[in-house]
Order: C-alpha cells, then structure tokens, then sequence
C-alpha cells in the first residue's frame, strides 16, 4: 500500500497453520516396501522401489513392518539388517509389498524439545517463530519431567503436539 485510493492491506498468516494435521505429518511417510517376503526368522529384508533406502530411510533406526512388527535396522543402500520383535512387537512373516515405516522415538526428552523438533522438522516453522530457550526454562522451572514416545505411524503434527499438552498438563 497504499492503494490508488489510499488504503492499506495487511495480510497476516498463522505460522502454526503449518501443523495442521493434513499439512505436517511425523514421521514423515516412507514410500518403501519390501520386496519379497520376509519369514518370521529372517535377520535382512530389501526395499523397494530400487533406490529409496538412500533416499528416504536413515543409516540405522527402528521400522515398523506391515503395520504389525517394530525392527531395529542399519541400512547399507536397500538392504536393511533386521533386528527383529522390537518394542513389544512379535517376528512375524510379512508379504511382499508391506510397508516399510521408520519410526520417530523421542526418548527422555522435555517436551519443549519434543515440541520444538515437531514444529521445525516436520512442519517447518522456522526456528526463529519458536522461543526455544524460553520454552526450555518454562519447563525446567515447573515440569521438571521427560516423556517417551514411539511413533510408529505418520501422524498430524497440530494432533501429536496436543496430546503432548495434554499429557504434561501444560
């Protein structure tokens, strides 16, 4: 501004718009698959599309197979090595073409960490919008507790963050 006619126009965005649970999802989507069956002894397993374990998968973690068993992995290209029935899951036979999830943990973490690392890694707010070191004494100060978390599906960002809220009672 201003217009022609001497106006002024603010536009202001919502910075948090960006957690929506149908914008920001953690962890974020792996497209992988396995590519041929997976016996319920079987310590390796192969990704498919060729390709996508060094484009989507860390060098090591933890994956959900099937929806159904939780793996700890190291990853050298598309081959995953398999340590099985993590996290009180059972080793079970898997089909080709089951999803292949890795999973996000936060383990003894404060939730202003836990907060923070949703809102910039997975829905990108900058770091500047977000009062990190104030949000860390806050919780210091009257929390003075950590939290846990297995995140075995890609779930909404806004949705993860209140039930973190909820849960810490902050």
């Amino acid at each position: 501004g201003p217009s022609i006619d001497g106006t002024y126009t603010i536009i202001a965005k919502d910075v948090l718009k960006l957690a929506d649970n149908d914008r920001a999802k953690a962890p974020f989507m792996n497209n992988g698959v396995l590519d041929a069956t997976l016996t319920d002894v079987a310590t390796s397993a192969t990704l498919s599309p060729t390709g996508i374990g060094n484009l989507e998968y860390a060098a090591s973690g933890y994956v959900a197979i099937g929806g159904k068993e939780v793996c700890a992995f190291t990853r050298s290209g598309d081959v995953l090595t398999l340590t099985r029935a993590q996290y009180s899951t059972v080793a079970v036979a898997h089909a080709q073409e089951d999803r292949v999830q890795q999973l996000l943990i936060y383990t003894g973490e404060n939730p202003a960490t836990i907060i923070s690392d949703l809102l910039q890694t997975y829905a990108g707010v900058p770091a500047s919008y977000i009062a990190d070191a104030d949000w860390q004494a806050e919780v210091d100060t009257y929390l003075q507790r950590v939290y846990t978390g297995v995140i075995a599906e890609p779930t909404g960002v806004s949705a993860l963050i209140s039930e973190l809220i909820e849960q810490a009672a902050l």
